[in-house]
């Protein structure tokens, strides 16, 4: 009895243990693979775009593309709409947005403000999954102004509506309730059951946010009041018009979808590891019930002992070969995990090391090249105060030089008072010029009771502009006054032929390397003879005369400068004009003609300049010279200056002796 008794005491222990042990694998490895399973599934689920999405996707953009070269636009923004479609269902948000926007885009310009309406609207779901609640919010914005522009009460209630949907996520909940209040007004005007009972729950849950416990209460019994009668009535929207596909549809489809085989997934797992407990509490019971007939029929199974004891020894044994087996295999997975595991963080912190070692190094040597400019910043700081010290010395000196220049030029209203009709166009590039004008009035005595008078007036030119102009014309400046007052030359042709000398004696042009001058025009007006006289350096005058435009030119030669041989030997010629009738004259540099037209890029050239002076000659003299200064001003625009500018007219009226 007992050692019958100790027999199926150890065959229940092994066959309990064995038993344990396979339920226990059992349950892990389907425990493993439904969490592998689960894995793949949900990859599967949520997988971005693969070679066969690809490929649709690349000839729906080049069929959209073909629709816009053969301007069928509104193809176009289909196609464009099916490309964002496709992405959004294979989960690749980013990706579809674009072509959302182009489709959107192509509707707008072919005027179809519905479909635009619609795809602003699922933008504005598409930015709200991806957590973008500000651009969300932006095309729901968007959306709801189109839809008011259309006045379909019940599209501009569901716009209201996805207004106050992302404004409850940035817990702005005034302003998504008072935007659902005014969605609960239209739809009960419309007696719309959907609208009105997503009011009442939006209502509900914002009031809930806000801390208005009463109100949340109020909409909440409301909500559930309504939906009762919602369910009961279920009322049907019949859609008759063709309207682009929803994605929030979609989204809701899918979403469903991948809920249901999860729930198909969890219901199996479930049912399997029932299955596994029934199985143990059968084979316990039944284990139970087979010690009970053994002890029952201990004494008739005493004979077959030493049988059942040697058997048992055999199937110990087995049992511990297949148990020590199945640890081994256990172990060595076990094993080969945790290796795989310490393997994987071995090169990931032997990536991190790498990197951190490569981070340190930069940010060393971005350290060092900060200390560089800030050493370079320090130097640059001191070489910009050190220049712009320099630079208001330079700007004092020539502002000082700017006085110089204008206390030396006669004043432009002098000229009025030798010659009435006339005027002065006078603009330096620079704060100094390198452009002057000259003008006086002598009085020579003929006898005892006569005296001649002249008027000269010149427009000079110097070679460059600014402060080597400046110093050039100011020499000139008194060299002509030093002619004409003090050696008494009146003559315009002798006049530049001295002040050709002075100059290149001055500068000492034939010793050195210097090679300025300038070019002029120079009239000497004699009213008691009633002739004008003029000479000219390369530069000429324009005189019009009984409505005829004359142009007589000046020499090649300049005054100083570059001078050759030939031309060192000829003299200046003398013009003479006889004022029988009147005649009005102009002088001036090269700098009105020569500049840059802002809108055409070229120069004004001096054949539209003279037909300008054409256009204008016979208005009074103030005029004249703002009708220019207007002219040059559209001329340039936003063009900057490129030389001085100076023109000299005046009319001359015939002198009854």
């Amino acid at each position: 009895m007992k050692t019958s008794f100790i027999f199926y005491d150890k065959k229940i222990h092994i066959s309990l243990k064995y038993n344990l042990l396979n339920i226990t694998i059992r349950i892990l490895l389907k425990k493993f693979l439904s969490l592998v399973f689960f894995l793949i599934f949900f990859e599967l689920s949520y997988s971005q775009l693969n070679e066969k999405d690809i490929s649709r996707l690349n000839s729906i953009i080049e069929s959209a593309e073909n629709f816009v070269q053969k301007d069928e636009i509104g193809k176009a923004a289909n196609m464009y709409y099916k490309a964002g479609l496709l992405c959004f269902e294979k989960n690749d948000n980013k990706k579809a947005i674009p072509y959302l926007k182009e489709a959107a885009k192509l509707h707008g310009e072919i005027k179809e403000f519905k479909k635009v309406m619609a795809i602003y609207s699922n933008l504005g779901l598409l930015y709200a999954n991806m957590d973008e609640y500000d651009k969300s919010l932006s095309y729901f914005q968007q959306s709801l102004i189109i839809r008011k522009n259309f006045g379909n009460q019940e599209e501009i209630a569901s716009g209201l509506l996805d207004l106050s949907y992302v404004l409850g996520i940035q817990n702005n909940s005034k302003d998504a309730i008072i935007n659902t209040i005014k969605a609960l007004e239209i739809s009960t005007e419309l007696k719309n059951s959907k609208l009105v009972l997503i009011s009442y729950r939006m209502l509900a849950d914002n009031y809930q946010k806000i801390g208005n416990e009463q109100k949340a209460a109020e909409y909440l019994d409301k909500y559930a009041s309504y939906r009762q009668h919602f369910e009961k009535t279920k009322t049907e929207e019949l859609v008759s018009e063709e309207r682009i596909k929803s994605i929030a549809e979609l989204s809701i489809k899918d979403a469903e979808a991948r809920a249901k085989q999860l729930e198909l997934e969890l219901i199996r797992t479930n049912k399997e590891l029932a299955e596994d407990t029934l199985s143990r509490k059968i084979k316990a019971r039944d284990d139970s019930l087979a010690l009970v007939q053994q002890m029952l029929f201990n004494d008739s199974l005493k004979i077959e002992s030493y049988k059942k004891d040697k058997e048992l020894a055999r199937i110990q044994r087995a049992q511990e070969i297949a148990d020590q087996r199945l640890y081994l295999i256990v172990l060595l997975g076990v094993t080969v995990l945790v290796a795989t595991i310490a393997f994987g963080l071995l090169l990931i912190n032997k990536r991190r090391k790498k990197h951190n070692a490569i981070l340190a190094a930069n940010n060393k040597k971005i350290a060092d090249q900060n200390k560089n400019i800030e050493f370079k910043n320090a130097e640059l700081s001191d070489a910009f105060q050190r220049i712009a010290d320099q630079n208001k010395d330079i700007n004092s000196s020539i502002d000082y030089a700017v006085n110089i220049q204008k206390s030396l030029l006669p004043k432009q209203e002098d000229l009025n008072k030798y010659i009435e009709e006339s005027f002065i166009l006078f603009k330096p590039r620079d704060k100094v010029s390198g452009d002057f004008y000259w003008f006086k009035k002598t009085n020579t005595f003929i006898n005892e009771t006569e005296t001649q008078t002249k008027i000269f007036i010149s427009a000079i030119d110097c070679t460059g502009h600014g402060v080597p102009g400046a110093f050039l014309s100011m020499l000139s400046y008194n060299l002509l006054d030093d002619i004409v007052e003090q050696k008494r030359i009146f003559t315009p042709s002798e006049i530049l032929n001295k002040l050709h000398q002075g100059v290149r004696k001055s500068l000492r042009q034939s010793e050195t390397n210097n090679r300025d001058g300038m070019d002029m025009a120079l009239c000497a007006y004699d009213p008691q003879k009633n002739i004008l006289e003029y000479a000219g350096a390369k530069n000429p005058l324009i005189y019009i005369k009984e409505k005829k435009v004359h142009r007589l030119k000046g020499d090649v030669k300049p005054i100083g400068g570059v001078i050759h041989e030939k031309s060192e030997k000829t003299n200046f010629q003398n013009n003479t004009i006889l004022i029988d009738s009147p005649i009005t004259c102009y002088i001036f540099s090269d700098g009105f003609a020569d500049q840059i037209g802002g809108e055409t890029g070229r120069k004004l050239m001096t054949k539209y300049f003279r037909n300008l002076l054409t256009e204008i000659y016979l208005k009074p003299m103030k005029e004249q010279k703002d009708i220019l200064t207007m002219f040059l001003k559209k001329w340039m625009g936003k063009t900057d200056q490129i030389d001085d500018i100076l023109v000299i007219g005046f009319k001359i009226n015939p002198n009854k002796i």
